[in-house]
């Protein structure tokens, strides 16, 4: 929570520029940890990804290979 800027010192808690200093560090933190979580489901959805194409490619292979022998008698 940043600092009112329309209320005057004389209206103000004492305490205002250490509060708004603690909800700053706060939200900085919460989305500093945030980013780290994106990117590491970002890593893990792209691991993923290539774990699936790897597998679909020997289904495929396997798949071509069991044709050609068809083809072959």
């Amino acid at each position: 929570m940043k600092k009112s800027k329309k209320a005057s010192s004389r209206v103000t808690a004492p305490n205002q520029e250490a509060s708004a200093a603690d909800a700053e560090a706060k939200t900085a933190s919460r989305r500093k940890a945030v980013r780290a979580n994106a990117v590491e489901n970002v890593a893990r959805r792209q691991f993923q990804k290539t774990q699936a194409t790897v597998s679909q490619g020997h289904t495929r292979a396997r798949g071509q290979r069991q044709q050609a022998k068809r083809d072959a008698r």
